[in-house]
């Protein structure tokens, strides 16, 4: 695959002199990462990328072991031929990859759903679901619809049950598409304030798909009211920015005036935990392990493989939501926490 020109000039430095154009788009994403992405065609050098140690570019997201066991990518890629004088061709590409446990030293394709694969909490599976992600944040009246990412690509049929506030469920079904995706064909007015709960089951061939992380319960998502204050209700003991240890505990404090806090916490691709946090005398706890997390999911990683040092390169969502008391009656409020490697940064909003 060769973009020509007329006079064997490089096609780079000679645009004006091109006449027959190929070439090719890859890239491998994975959630929340792009590791590698590039349009070339065949004078490209060195069209890949190290499943190995690498910290791709420093990018955030990324740490300095690069891939681990566990790792999903969907590989995409497309071909465009457009010969002097004829119809322009296209084709295009998709898979999913799976990073190997070390020593399996076994690299090899087979065909989607042929075997269990690998994934980022240990647990393997026939395939994988990437939903809306827990600690999601919507107002009343949102209209929501269900959506999921399928990897490796299989028709799997696939129920969402999403359940209200007051214990209403909404359940949509379907297949998943020849594009690794399920969008379900229902929509639902989120018309209540609170803790919603989404499950979903998908099955191919009797073969049960999972959500990384994802404890039976569900995952959480919350809804606020419309025209909530900004600054209102739930507030952090902790500064905007700050450092904290991968090797210890870190504890985050909060003030309400409710009696529970809610909280999800998430890294792409997985689910870290989810639950509830009492409250005492308007002040509730969270206690972030690193070492617990990263015994839970294995692709949060929180030491270099090199020296042996303690460091985390992976983001956090983290998601606190509570009810709250007003003078003019109940709302609801939230706060986010990013955890950019060991950086804790602290966003207010409502």
């Amino acid at each position: 695959m060769r973009i020509k020109t007329s006079n064997g000039l490089a096609p780079e430095m000679f645009p004006e002199f091109i006449t027959d154009v190929a070439y090719f788009y890859g890239s491998a994403p994975r959630p929340g990462f792009m590791s590698r992405f590039l349009i070339g065609h065949d004078n490209t050098r060195a069209p890949y990328w190290p499943t190995s140690r690498t910290n791709f570019g420093g990018q955030f997201g990324a740490s300095n072991n690069g891939d681990l066991p566990g790792d999903i990518y969907r590989l995409l890629g497309g071909v465009v031929l457009r010969p002097k004088g004829e119809s322009p061709m296209y084709a295009g590409y998709q898979a999913s990859a799976f990073i190997l446990p070390k020593g399996t030293n076994n690299n090899r394709i087979v065909g989607p759903g042929d075997e269990d694969l690998p994934s980022p909490d240990g647990k393997p599976a026939r395939f994988f679901l990437v939903p809306v992600r827990p600690g999601m944040v919507y107002q009343v009246g949102t209209v929501f619809g269900a959506m999921l990412q399928i990897d490796p690509v299989v028709p799997c049929d696939v129920q969402f049950v999403l359940a209200g506030p007051d214990g209403s469920k909404r359940v949509t079904e379907g297949k998943g598409d020849k594009f690794g995706y399920f969008i379900g064909k229902d929509k639902w007015l989120l018309d209540q304030p609170g803790l919603w709960i989404y499950n979903v089951k998908a099955v191919w061939n009797g073969y049960e798909g999972r959500v990384p992380g994802l404890p039976d319960m569900g995952g959480y998502i919350f809804v606020i009211e419309n025209g909530t204050a900004p600054g209102r209700g739930m507030t952090l003991k902790m500064p905007e920015e700050q450092q904290f240890s991968p090797t210890e505990v870190f504890e985050i404090r909060g003030q309400r005036s409710g009696s529970e806090v809610y909280f999800a916490a998430i890294i792409p691709g997985a689910v870290l935990k989810e639950g509830a946090l009492p409250v005492s005398n308007g002040e509730f706890r969270y206690k972030f392990d690193p070492k617990k997390l990263a015994d839970k999911i294995e692709t949060y990683d929180i030491v270099n493989l090199v020296n042996g040092r303690p460091e985390i390169g992976r983001i956090v969502h983290l998601t606190f939501f509570s009810k709250e008391k007003g003078p003019d009656g109940p709302y609801h409020s939230f706060v986010r926490v990013i955890l950019r490697g060991t950086t804790a940064i602290y966003v207010k909003d409502r």
